[in-house]
C-alpha cells in the first residue's frame, strides 16, 4: 500500500506492516551526518546523559541480560557505556569501528537507531546472526498505529528517519528470524530474545 502527501511517499508492506519511506526521499550520508551533528549528544550534554540513563533505569538495565553487550547506533558519545561495563560502540559515523562486528553478543541495544535503517530485514538479519542463543535486541523506536494518519504524524518529519514499525512488524522479525517477543510497552519499546542457534 502507498501514500502520498504533497511532500513525501510512503510505502506499506501487507505482510510485516513495516513501513518505509520512497528511496527518493533517503538522505545522503553527508546530509545524514550533518543532522546527527546538530544533536551534540556527547560527554558534554547533562541533559543528554540523564536522558540515556533515565533509559537504562526504566529499560535497557531491566532487560540487559548478563554477558556481552553492543550498543548498535550509539551515536557521538557512547554514553550508554557510562552506564554498562564493557560496552561495545558502533556508530556509522561516529564510531565505525567494524572489529565489534566480527564477534557475537548476549545483547544488542538499538535505541533510537532502527528509524534510520534503509534495508530493515537486511539490518535485523545482520544483527540477529551476531546474537548469541538467547540473546537480545533490545529495541527503542516510536510505534505508529494508523498508516492512513502516517504523513500527519511528527516522527516521520525527522529527514533521516526513514522506516517506521508497527507492533507487528517486530511479530513478524520474530516468525522470520526465530525470535520472541519478551517485552513491549506497546509505544516505542521492544525485547525480542534468539531462541534458535
Amino acid at each position: 500500500m502507498t501514500k502520498k502527501n504533497r511532500k513525501i511517499q510512503f510505502h506499506k508492506d501487507e505482510t510485516s506492516y513495516l513501513v518505509m519511506k520512497d528511496p527518493q526521499h533517503f538522505p545522503s550520508n553527508e546530509a545524514a551526518k550533518a543532522r546527527y551533528d546538530t544533536h551534540h549528544n556527547g560527554e558534554d550534554n547533562d541533559e543528554y546523559i540523564a536522558y540515556q540513563k533515565r533509559i537504562f533505569d526504566t529499560f535497557v538495565g531491566i532487560y540487559l541480560k548478563p554477558g556481552k553487550s553492543l550498543d548498535y547506533g550509539c551515536g557521538e558519545g557512547g554514553v550508554m557505556s557510562n552506564f554498562i561495563e564493557g560496552l561495545a560502540l558502533y556508530d556509522l559515523y561516529y564510531h565505525p569501528d567494524h572489529k565489534v562486528l566480527q564477534t557475537t553478543y548476549d545483547n544488542i541495544i538499538l535505541i533510537e537507531i532502527v528509524e534510520h535503517f534503509e534495508s530493515p530485514m537486511t539490518e535485523f538479519k545482520r544483527l540477529i546472526d551476531l546474537l548469541n542463543h538467547g540473546g537480545r535486541l533490545i529495541i527503542q523506536t516510536q510505534f505508529y498505529t494508523d498508516f492512513e494518519g502516517i504523513d500527519q504524524w511528527w516522527y516521520v518529519r525527522d529527514t533521516t528517519h526513514v522506516a517506521f514499525y508497527h507492533l507487528n512488524t517486530f511479530k513478524y522479525l520474530c516468525k522470520q528470524f526465530g525470535l520472541r517477543l519478551i517485552y513491549t510497552d506497546m509505544k516505542s519499546r521492544v525485547v525480542l530474545e534468539k531462541t534458535v542457534l
